[in-house]
């Protein structure tokens, strides 16, 4: 691929490679798998087909309801507040820059599992995936539940119920032959596709007609209800949230406001860009980092304002 194209869309499969930062340990205790695993289970815009957990890295294969963009940031930020709640712990886990988001068509669902259940194998972990604790083979032999939507890879490999485990253990018995290439290719890695060109420029139309459904008017009355929000709660006039004006003890007010938008009132990032006068790359690291520079609470009261004057 020589032509950037965002594969960000709703209502499709994605292979999710997330590495720490600089290597550090993802899970400082047993229970934090078992987390982690909890809060995919709990969301509601995402489902969980498959998984292998490293120490310095997570590998997903999810059903996203709505974009990546939409709650994967957001994700990542709730599980790093558990984190640092619960280990005493400071920064930030996850390495932004190198998460590879990868579009998988559904009839390649089957080879994107066994390349994820076989990760162990070629890190020389183990011998077989079934030796490997942390990965979502366990789900498929029914050995354990964790949140893991087997049915619709298991349905692919049979339709006959009393053949599923067999067909599963013959499928996963075969040699990987996934070319790690395949998860690898373009030109940036949000730009990463498992799919024939057919199916791609399907999945896009499909996503762009759906986008034409919210018009731009309405989400900037939407962006407006929201900047009113903040300056009943707050007290502090516009110019402060839209960072025309610097508060002492709130500087980066019009952060905040970004925050709300995009991530309560589920407004798109392009709008608060625009608005803001910011590229939508630093203002998305911006909003990320809302967790470490603001107190929950304050946050929590935020969000529970927006949610009550919206109802």
């Amino acid at each position: 691929m020589t032509k950037k194209i965002s594969l960000d869309l709703a209502q499709q499969h994605y292979y999710l490679h997330i590495p720490s930062a600089q290597q550090q340990a993802l899970f400082h205790c047993v229970f934090a798998y078992d987390a982690l695993l909890k809060t995919l289970e709990q969301h509601e815009d995402v489902e969980l087909y498959g998984y292998c957990l490293f120490p310095d890295s997570l590998h997903l294969l999810v059903l996203s309801h709505k974009t990546p963009s939409h709650w994967l940031d957001a994700w990542l930020m709730n599980f790093n507040q558990w984190h640092q709640d619960t280990s005493n712990s400071t920064g930030y886990l996850f390495d932004d820059e190198n998460i590879q988001q990868v579009l998988i068509q559904p009839k390649n669902l089957c080879k994107t599992l066994r390349h994820i259940h076989y990760l162990p194998v070629q890190n020389k972990l183990c011998s077989t995936p079934e030796q490997f604790l942390y990965s979502s083979y366990h789900d498929y032999i029914g050995d354990q539940q964790t949140g893991v939507n087997t049915a619709v890879i298991l349905n692919q490999l049979s339709p006959h119920y009393g053949q599923r485990l067999r067909r599963f253990h013959d499928y996963m018995a075969i040699a990987n032959q996934e070319n790690k290439e395949i998860f690898q290719q373009g030109d940036h890695d949000y730009y990463l596709a498992y799919a024939d060109a057919h199916f791609i420029t399907q999945a896009r139309a499909s996503y762009q007609q759906a986008l034409h459904e919210t018009p731009e008017s309405e989400l900037l009355d939407r962006w407006q209800i929201c900047i009113s929000k903040l300056v009943e709660l707050s007290k502090l006039e516009p110019e402060y949230w839209l960072g025309q004006q610097r508060h002492h003890s709130l500087p980066d007010a019009h952060f905040i406001l970004a925050w709300l938008f995009t991530e309560i009132a589920q407004g798109p990032l392009y709008i608060a860009a625009k608005q803001l006068g910011i590229d939508e790359a630093t203002l998305k690291l911006k909003i990320n980092s809302i967790h470490l520079h603001h107190p929950a609470k304050y946050l929590r009261y935020i969000e529970q304002s927006w949610k009550s004057a919206t109802v």
